[in-house]
């Protein structure tokens, strides 16, 4: 068993086809609607010219070569180490493409779920083999932002979670245990707190979008890129992280008192961040912007690799697994 599962070809399940087969994966690609099946060829071109940037040398040929695609479902569960699940966010759908993938696979297969925000407790509730059902969230765009944060529900076995973090690893993937289930993981939840403030501050009259997203770009993500909260805490007083906290802790639990009102998102709100956005960046020039991004993010992912600042599995390959 050494394939690796694609349900579902849109733009998530492209970006892990291009990464696992890019780790040398035999990636196997199933989805129910055609026409994201006619469309992943263009999505995966694209997202090979990202993936370029970061590493000159990939063999696309070969890349392309591991990826079958247009496989019925029984294919990809057919000798398959794990499925990658990334189909609508949509509970009923996601149950109903669960119990198919639990019949059809080999009892020892993972099976993972891409989603954001569905606990895969819920996800998995029908499904007879829940032990080895894990959500498997990864970062956006996947295969520039090789992160993925594993956690499973109180019925998926430790052995499961430690083989999928391996797995996940030999992709060179940056692997995270989120060691119990809450909504929005670890990710999802650091970024919706930053979300919910730049909205109360904007909301609020006290910065526009412009100037937020000028904080975020120019001061904290560049430290970001390179350093997490707590590595940042530690090296912000002389004596390390717990004399940081103790400068600092008064204000930092003032401001979290200030924080707990939780913005409406009214649509009037809404259409007035659109007006305002769009004024920023015409829906014409999105997508040169999200390609900019793209860009970009393989860039600095490319700095990181040579300062050495970047977690790296290059010395496992699918054949270890």
């Amino acid at each position: 068993m050494n394939n690796i599962g694609i349900c579902g070809a849109g733009l998530i399940g492209a970006s892990w086809a291009i990464g696992f087969a890019n780790a040398g994966f035999k990636c196997l690609v199933y989805d129910a609607n055609q026409e994201s099946i006619k469309n992943f060829e263009k999505t995966s071109n694209q997202l090979l010219l990202d993936l370029k940037i970061l590493e000159p040398e990939i063999d696309v040929n070969q890349i392309k070569s591991n990826i079958i695609l247009n496989c019925t479902i029984n294919e990809i569960c057919k000798d398959a180490l794990l499925i990658q699940e990334s189909i609508i966010e949509d509970l009923d759908a996601k149950q109903q493409i669960f119990r198919e993938l639990d019949r059809l696979s080999s009892k020892n297969t993972i099976l993972a779920s891409s989603s954001s925000y569905l606990l895969i407790s819920k996800i998995s509730e029908y499904v007879e083999h829940k032990h080895r059902c894990i959500n498997a969230h990864p970062a956006l765009p996947p295969h520039v932002v090789p992160f993925v944060e594993v956690v499973g529900s109180n019925y998926t076995s430790n052995e499961i979670v430690r083989k999928a973090i391996n797995l996940y690893k030999k992709a060179n993937y940056a692997a995270i245990v989120v060691n119990k289930e809450t909504e929005g993981f670890v990710l999802n939840r650091l970024q919706g707190a930053l979300l919910n403030e730049a909205v109360r501050l904007h909301e609020g009259g006290y910065a526009s979008m412009e100037d937020i997203d000028i904080a975020l770009k120019h001061a904290l993500g560049i430290r970001w890129a390179f350093m997490g909260p707590f590595e940042i805490m530690d090296l912000n007083a002389p004596e390390g992280i717990k004399d940081s906290f103790s400068r600092y802790k008064s204000g930092i639990q003032n401001l979290a008192r200030e924080q707990n009102s939780v913005p409406e998102y009214s649509e009037e709100y809404l259409n007035k961040l659109e007006n305002e956005q769009r004024k920023r960046l015409s829906y014409s020039e999105r997508s040169n912007r999200i390609e900019k991004r793209n860009k970009m993010i393989a860039s600095i992912r490319k700095l990181k690799l040579e300062l050495g600042e970047a977690v790296s599995y290059t010395h496992l390959r699918a054949h270890e697994t």
